[in-house]
């Protein structure tokens, strides 16, 4: 079946229910996502989350939350296409392919938390890769075609993911809240960074990403 239509549009529904909750708490809202057209690469490390674009000329987006809470998200670098993404702790693993050369490079990133003032992200580390054509992968590149860095995975339903090692916001805590249906004829996907207070009533969000597709 063809695809006929793709709409972009920003979802009321992880609003409403932002809403629905905030009866006692004024919460401050970002009305448009930052990904409206594919889902990204997304990961959440500690105490922040990253997204890579997957498209041609993909950029890496870092939203760090520090001592003022989330803050806005930070484009680090672009690249000609990125592969792969992950986050362990305070660090950000890239697979990224330069057209020109075709050569795969590892970069690592390492997001470094500072008192009383905004993270900052740092190329730690670049290394080339030798892609095989044939044959196993090497361990270098097991997560070359890893889904579960892709926004929502293959999940569907309503969840959520804790943000860990978020310091200096004793009151608060962080989610990441995803939310993916699929019918015969759409899918959609919102994923929406959360932050709450201690008894879950949320102050702050962020969309992160929407993609709704719709064919005939």
């Amino acid at each position: 079946m063809k695809l006929s239509c793709i709409t972009l549009v920003f979802s009321a529904l992880l609003a409403t229910s932002v809403i629905a909750t905030t009866s006692t708490v004024s919460a401050q809202t970002t009305t448009k996502a930052l990904f409206t057209d594919y889902p990204p690469y997304l990961c959440v490390g500690g105490g922040f989350i990253a997204m890579a674009g997957t498209s041609r000329d993909g950029a890496l987006l870092v939203i760090p939350i520090d001592v003022s809470g989330i803050e806005a998200p930070q484009t680090i670098a672009r690249f000609d296409a990125i592969n792969g993404m992950r986050c362990a702790a305070h660090h950000i693993e890239l697979l990224v392919l330069d057209y020109k050369s075709g050569h795969t490079a590892k970069l690592l990133y390492n997001v470094q938390w500072h008192p009383q003032s905004p993270s900052t992200i740092d190329e730690v580390q670049r290394e080339d890769i030798d892609v095989p054509r044939n044959g196993p992968e090497t361990p270098a590149v097991d997560f070359l075609e890893w889904g579960g860095n892709r926004a929502g995975g293959y999940g569907r339903g309503d969840w959520y993911e804790w943000v860990p090692q978020v310091v200096d916001r004793p009151n608060n805590t962080y989610e990441v809240h995803f939310v993916s249906t699929h019918s015969k004829s759409c899918s959609k996907l919102g994923v929406t960074l959360l932050e709450e207070t201690l008894d879950k009533k949320v102050t702050h969000s962020v969309p992160l990403v929407y993609v709704q597709g719709c064919s005939d």
